[in-house]
């Protein structure tokens, strides 16, 4: 039996036959259950900066007492919430299957505005001298500049996260405020994981780590006003442990099988077609 293509009006029957539901499940390659975690992760992770917003409003009056421009955190906060938003723009490009991490220019508005908030943080603290607004400009724009030109921009994001670190340290004297950088130790790792092994729920992990700094920011800022700070011996404890059992388990972790995907391309899918 000779099987008849279809004519442009049945075409058009056929695509108007797709529901909305299916044309947004077609855009995320994933089983449903590894499609929750990873959306969940990027929504609490997006959604995490408001938290350094209420713990200032609620210690704002002291707050305002050991920083110099505590409004640029809420400022720090805004910015780091639409970086969020860029980076899962570009997930959804990627049809939230992650294999890599290409250049883009959501991937360089997402750099860029990390870095951004990054130095908001610092001029919280030092916002009062004027040449330190010029220093923290200099290096964002920088990080802008070196990521289009495919440099270390690494190097600088490391120099703007310990300014940050180092700032917000000299505020509060919560030592619980170097979990940042176990932050960036994090993510490197579960990235790492991810890309070796195309496992997508380490997409999830490598996501929502990075909520982890404004966790400690938070527990700096109540630690400070509270007089209840972390301890070093304590802050040092924790990351040693967290750092040990990452290594611990890496192995085990390189094993995992990768993600099947589960929905074809829309040029791929008759249902999609638009010829």
């Amino acid at each position: 039996m000779v099987r008849r293509s279809l004519g442009p009006v049945a075409q058009a029957v056929q695509r108007v036959e797709a529901r909305p539901w299916q044309r947004v499940r077609a855009e995320i390659d994933l089983p449903v259950p590894t499609a929750v975690w990873v959306l969940v992760a990027h929504v609490l992770t997006i959604l995490s900066p408001l938290l350094v917003v209420w713990a200032v409003a609620d210690q704002r009056e002291f707050v305002d007492r050991i920083f110099e421009r505590p409004a640029l955190l809420y400022a720090s906060a805004v910015v780091l919430i639409v970086a969020s938003v860029c980076e899962s723009a570009q997930n959804t490009l990627d049809r939230w299957y992650l294999t890599g991490v290409p250049p883009s220019v959501l991937d360089w508005l997402f750099t860029s505005l990390v870095g951004l908030a990054l130095g908001l943080n610092v001029l919280a603290v030092y916002g009062d001298t004027g040449w330190m607004w010029w220093a923290v400009g200099a290096v964002v724009a920088l990080l802008a500049v070196v990521y289009l030109a495919g440099g270390p921009k690494e190097a600088v994001q490391t120099i703007l996260g310990l300014a940050s670190v180092g700032a917000l340290y000299a505020a509060t004297r919560d030592p619980v405020i170097v979990l940042t950088l176990l932050t960036v130790f994090l993510t490197i790792y579960f990235l790492d994981v991810l890309l070796r092994t195309r496992q997508q729920v380490m997409h999830g992990f490598t996501t929502l780590v990075n909520a982890l700094s404004v966790v400690a920011t938070v527990l700096a800022i109540n630690g400070a006003a509270t007089d209840s700070r972390w301890s070093w011996p304590l802050t040092l404890i924790v990351v040693a442990v967290v750092v040990a059992l990452a290594f611990a388990i890496r192995p085990r972790l390189l094993r995992l099988p990768p993600t099947p995907r589960t929905v074809p391309p829309l040029a791929e899918d008759p249902r999609f077609r638009s010829t």
